[in-house]
């Protein structure tokens, strides 16, 4: 945000106060001033009067011009196409030293000589305004020949070029930073004394109607006014220039002014552009935005004005609005519905003033000041009342939150001058409500950090941290001890960790079939393109890290990373993600320099070395990444914590990767605390296997669901250990599951253990259809 002194002074009176004080003032109230630059005419830079301007003989491109400078007559060649236009003119003398180390000299241009230079605004150390020389009128004073620029109050200024913060939205505008200097010093804003020159014309309702409906949810004002050869005045222009814009349409550039003066967003129309739509302005949605139209769309309310509705230089009557949006509604079309915008959304999307009647009262005080327009009486308008939420204030929160105990009276003193109001006040709390213009306060927080900022942090005095040790066995700590164990084992088994951010690309989740954050719920100021959305699985970063590995070398990629993901709604939670690719291992001597590539087994020993005993169940494929018929579930404790697969050969094509597996386990759902300790059995252990004919298509997963919860508690743990297959069977396969079985009273005899066996494969009889082989 670009301000000068000199036109904050015309919002707020600061000419008893040094610039260095209103440096150190900004940054105690916490807006961080960047950077602070003088205006320095350099001298002998006169106002000069061109009395004659003629072709260069010898130059089609050259003018040789005659002008006043008070003291004499100078014959200057000029250049500039704009010369012959212009009748007050910048002139540097001869001496003159300007930026650049540039001295003017007398000198001989095609054969005609030249006594000094007529300048143009960057020749003078000023922005560019326009393509030649910069034409001077009495917008910055009295413009008396053979009188030094520098002179001039109005080039007697400094620039203060402040950063500031996305949230602080009040204070784009010159009037917003008088407002902060106002409570910093306990000045007032200056009133603007208008000279009301309405009545003259006709009422805004003869030669223009408002046509609205009805879910238009903006505040919108109208005006118009008359003006015959529009054209800025160079006050105008040059400090538009100063505030970084620079715009070839002279109406948007007084709307600009306007805008950057008062914080109230402020566009200008041709009426032309409404009269030929039966003198009509209609207000109606264009999808989920608020939009203004003529003969066609002319803006859009909050972000962009079309060029087809900006005034031509041969337009006499204009349409000023002034108009509001709500910052974070705004914001959150623009992100579900991306269009083009122009200098207006910067500002609407981070909260301009409502009070729209100053930016129109400014604006008439500018056009009968400075353009001498006959501005139409009445206006046109829809507008509904913007109140901002009350927030309880406890004088004991807000004193633990600042460390100190301000005096109440303090308190309320600061926040009036903030333009809070009071609405109920108590020994112990108050109900306090921000201005309509702050749309950064929602909490008690908010509330605190203002007062501070205005009472002065370097007035807290600042104590030891005081507090009590509380138990650190708790979830959080819990969770740092498994991360860590994860970490640990990841490690021992050749893993490397990566750390990715937590942001992807939205079009590569929705590539592989991954869930997506909701439109309402998803980030409204993204980074960058390449990272527009949360991440909802650590897949698709690591897959590139895995392509990088594979391009500086690498040919075994071992990698893990434990991280948040979100889910659609963006409710957060943590997973532990392994991916295994290329080659077993490095080619050795022991390999012969032919090591084999990583298969799914790998990936399960490897999971089984880090979490202990799980096991598997085959799962159908849920998005792209995953191989059809190489997924299963991860049971682990007896939760399906997570799913591995192998990746889908498609993907691996497309992204020219090796084999390659992959491991998703959802962290908050292992339980990896130590065990504890159990009894056991001092009874002989004995093993036996039992070998049944199933059906091939029967998997062991169907056999340990028979078997799960009916077993006797002899049985202390099974699993297959052979599978076979031949012609002589068919359709059968022989499957080997071994039992382990004991008794925690007794050592069981072999009439028992045969007992238990001999039911077992009853109930796999009934259940598989199993047979004994």
């Amino acid at each position: 945000m670009i301000v000068t002194r000199n036109w904050l002074q015309e919002w707020i009176d600061i000419s008893d106060i040094p610039t260095q004080k209103l440096i150190e003032t900004l940054n105690s109230i916490g807006l961080e001033v960047a950077e602070v630059k003088k205006i320095d005419i350099p001298k002998n830079v006169v106002v000069g009067k061109i009395i004659s301007c003629q072709k260069h003989p010898k130059a089609d491109k050259l003018n040789v011009c005659i002008v006043d400078v008070g003291s004499e007559k100078l014959q200057i060649v000029c250049g500039a196409k704009n010369v012959v236009d212009a009748e007050y003119v910048a002139v540097a003398k001869i001496g003159a030293q300007l930026p650049g180390n540039f001295k003017i000299k007398p000198a001989k241009l095609r054969g005609v000589e030249s006594f000094g230079m007529i300048c143009s605004s960057t020749e003078l150390g000023l922005p560019k305004l326009e393509d030649g020389i910069m034409i001077l009128d009495s917008s910055i004073g009295e413009l008396a020949i053979g009188r030094e620029l520098r002179e001039f109050p109005f080039f007697q200024d400094e620039i203060i070029d402040i950063e500031l913060t996305a949230n602080r939205g009040d204070c784009l505008s010159i009037l917003g930073i008088a407002r902060e200097f106002g409570v910093a010093f306990g000045k007032n804003i200056k009133e603007q004394k208008i000279s009301e020159q309405e009545g003259v014309k006709v009422g805004i309702g003869r030669i223009l109607n408002l046509d609205i409906e009805k879910n238009i949810e903006s505040n919108l004002i109208y005006k118009a006014f008359e003006k015959k050869d529009f054209a800025n005045p160079l006050a105008v222009r040059l400090r538009v220039a100063i505030a970084g814009e620079n715009f070839a349409n002279a109406a948007e550039t007084l709307a600009f002014y306007i805008t950057h003066s008062t914080g109230i967003i402020t566009r200008i129309y041709s009426y032309r552009f409404f009269e030929e739509n039966n003198a009509q302005i209609k207000l109606k949605k264009d999808g989920e935005y608020d939009s203004v139209w003529g003969k066609e769309e002319a803006s859009v309310v909050g972000v962009i004005q079309f060029d087809s509705s900006k005034p031509f230089y041969d337009e006499e009557i204009f349409i000023l609005e002034a108009s509001y949006i709500d910052p974070q509604r705004i914001a959150k079309i623009m992100h579900s519905y991306p269009m083009k915008s122009d200098w207006v959304y910067y500002r609407s999307s981070r909260g301009s003033d409502p009070r729209l009647q100053i930016g129109i009262d400014y604006a008439k005080k500018i056009l009968n000041e400075e353009y001498s327009a006959t501005i139409y009486s009445g206006k046109h308008e829809i507008t509904k009342d913007i109140e901002r939420p009350a927030i309880k204030v406890d004088f004991d929160d807000l004193t633990k939150l600042i460390g100190v105990a301000i005096d109440k009276n303090s308190i309320v003193e600061i926040l009036k001058r903030l333009g809070f109001s009071i609405d109920h006040f108590t020994e112990d709390s108050m109900v306090v409500k921000p201005p309509v213009y702050r749309h950064d306060i929602f909490n008690l927080q908010d509330i605190a950090e203002e007062i501070v900022r205005i009472y002065g942090i370097d007035k807290i005095e600042a104590k030891p941290l005081c507090f009590e040790e509380k138990n650190r066995i708790n979830e959080a700590y819990y969770k740092h001890r498994s991360a860590k164990e994860l970490r640990e084992r990841a490690v021992a088994c050749g893993y490397f960790e990566t750390v990715s951010y937590l942001f992807t690309k939205k079009e590569t989740l929705e590539k592989f079939h991954l869930p997506v954050i909701a439109k309402e719920e998803d980030l409204l100021n993204p980074i960058t393109q390449e990272m527009d959305t949360l991440r909802t699985s650590l897949v698709p970063n690591m897959l590139e890290q895995v392509s990088t590995n594979l391009k500086n070398g690498y040919r075994s990629i071992k990698l893990f990373e434990i991280g948040a993901v979100f889910d659609s709604n963006r409710n957060e939670s943590t997973y532990f993600t392994l991916i295994y690719s290329g080659l077993r291992e490095n080619d050795a001597l022991f390999n012969r320099g032919k090591p084999s590539a990583v298969t799914f087994e790998d990936i399960t020993k490897d999971l089984g070395k880090i979490l202990g005993d799980f096991t598997l169940e085959r799962m159908e494929a849920t998005n792209a990444l995953m191989h059809p018929y190489q997924s299963a579930k991860v049971i682990f404790k007896e939760k399906i914590v997570g799913r591995v697969y192998k990746l889908h050969t498609q993907l691996q094509k497309e992204l020219e990767l090796p084999e390659t597996f992959i491991a998703e386990l959802n962290f908050d759902a292992l339980d990896l605390l130590y065990p504890q300790a159990n009894e056991y059995s001092v009874y002989q252990l004995a093993l036996r296997d039992l070998s049944i004919l199933i059906d091939k298509d029967t998997d062991f997963q169907k056999i340990r669901d028979s078997l799960v919860g009916r077993l006797p508690k002899e049985i202390k743990r099974f699993y297959p250990v052979d599978e076979y297959t031949s012609k002589d069977l068919g359709n059968k396969k022989s499957l080997t599951v071994r039992f382990a079985v004991q008794s925690d009273q007794k050592t069981l005899s072999e009439d028992e253990i045969k007992a238990i066996m001999d039911y077992i494969l009853e109930i796999l009889q009934k259940e598989v259809g199993a047979s004994l082989r």
